[in-house]
């Protein structure tokens, strides 16, 4: 029977998740971030106040201002292709 310590399951696991990532097309990144930035997240609506120092809700802020840029360029893609025919 073999065990395996709880570093060895961890990095087991930290393993799987980076190879399920790499397969999905997606990177793991550290962002760093500033208050003026936190501010501007409020600000827009990405961040509620009471969150501005939640990890875990800066993340979800910034995924969702990542996902507006990229339907913009969606958008703006298509309005181009819609001009050209």
């Amino acid at each position: 029977m073999s065990t395996f310590s709880a570093a060895n399951r961890s990095s087991v696991h930290r393993s799987r998740r980076h190879r399920e990532r790499r397969r999905n097309g997606t990177r793991c990144v550290t962002v760093v971030i500033n208050q003026s930035e936190r501010d501007a997240l409020v600000v827009r609506g990405y961040l509620s106040e009471e969150d501005r120092d939640n990890g875990a809700a800066i993340k979800k802020g910034i995924e969702a201002v990542l996902s507006d840029i990229e339907l913009n360029l969606q958008y703006e893609t298509a309005e181009r292709n819609r001009t050209r025919v």
